[in-house]
């Protein structure tokens, strides 16, 4: 049986007088003035990429190859023939306007509220993270966008028409080497084929790209137990480190293992499938039309409004600088599914 003490008579308690929610209670209630935004805006691909200057909607870049290797020698004394020769083509990416559009009381401009200190400056500061993960999410997006005539950017799919909003290619609309997987998770064999195939066509990737649950399956897939020199313990300090940064293939590729939240799964097979990317990232570039910019728009009543916006696309130097590994479907296992 609980314990119960007699209360002295006409004795005012805080039960009497109340506590917050309810709505006859006088005290202060306890609002800390901290505030916490827990989603993620860590976005390695957009703030990595060498940011360059695009001059037009539509940015364009030459590319080259040279000839195919050949045994065939030269006789003596032959006369001049003039050998097959390459020419460069000109590739094509149109620019893509990401914008948020923010409008704020003047009323609750003037508020207290817990941990902002005026709501459309915090608005305003979160907007921009959004911007920057949306165009991370796009440069990975899975559906194959692709770029190549100018007509086809201008006029086409990516029509800049006031109806069509412009878009453009992510990594997957290019010529990429693209290998399928052998199973619908991420294996080390299917990884070293993509790097084998890479290598070969004459690239250099340095940055292995993976959803989270990919390098769940990447570490598991390294961390079985018949591979050998994998654990890493830091015997000092009794730490064990489950985590794999570096991945050397046996082509001498050095690959920086980068884990990004904004690489989208889907649980579709096929071209639209959930993909991991090798990449070379000096080779993959954003072309900024405009850049980043909040632009306050004039008072048309008792509120502040402001636009914010940034134009850029995705130059790939040299589409076979990136591969992708598709056929992956991790989509049940969480993510950003598309």
């Amino acid at each position: 049986m609980p314990v119960t003490y007699p209360l002295p008579n006409n004795l005012i308690s805080t039960y009497d007088i109340g506590f917050f929610p309810s709505d006859t209670a006088i005290h202060h209630e306890d609002l800390t003035d901290v505030l916490t935004i827990l989603d993620s805006f860590q976005t390695p691909f957009f703030s990595g990429a060498p940011k360059i200057r695009a001059r037009d909607v539509v940015h364009s870049w030459p590319v080259d190859t040279l000839a195919s290797p050949t045994t065939a020698g030269a006789p003596d004394g032959v006369d001049f023939n003039g050998d097959i020769l390459t020419t460069p083509v000109r590739l094509f990416n149109g620019t893509q306007i990401f914008r948020r559009d923010v409008i704020v009381s003047d009323r609750e401009r003037a508020a207290n509220p817990a941990g902002i200190r005026d709501m459309y400056e915090h608005q305003i500061m979160k907007e921009f993270k959004v911007l920057a993960r949306n165009c991370e999410y796009t440069v990975f997006k899975s559906t194959s966008v692709v770029s190549g005539a100018a007509s086809s950017i201008v006029s086409g799919a990516e029509s800049p028409s006031a109806s069509n909003a412009p878009y453009m290619a992510g990594i997957r609309g290019f010529a990429i080497t693209t290998t399928g997987a052998a199973a619908s998770s991420v294996l080390t064999a299917d990884i070293i084929s993509l790097a084998q195939t890479m290598y070969i066509n004459g690239a250099e990737p340095d940055s292995l790209w993976l959803y989270p649950v990919g390098k769940s399956q990447f570490y598991n897939q390294l961390s079985a137990a018949n591979v050998v020199n994998l654990r890493n313990i830091a015997a000092d300090d009794k730490r064990m480190v489950a985590n794999i940064d570096v991945f050397e293939s046996p082509f001498g590729q050095l690959f920086a293992v980068i884990t990004d939240r904004f690489i989208p799964i889907s649980s579709a097979t096929g071209t639209n499938s959930s993909a991991l990317f090798l990449g070379d990232r000096s080779m993959a570039k954003l072309a900024f039309y405009r850049p980043p910019q909040h632009k306050e728009m004039g008072k048309q009543g008792d509120n502040t409004r402001g636009l914010l916006l940034m134009e850029l696309t995705l130059e790939l130097t040299h589409p076979s600088a990136w591969g992708a590994l598709t056929g992956l479907t991790a989509a049940n296992a969480g993510g950003l599914v598309t």
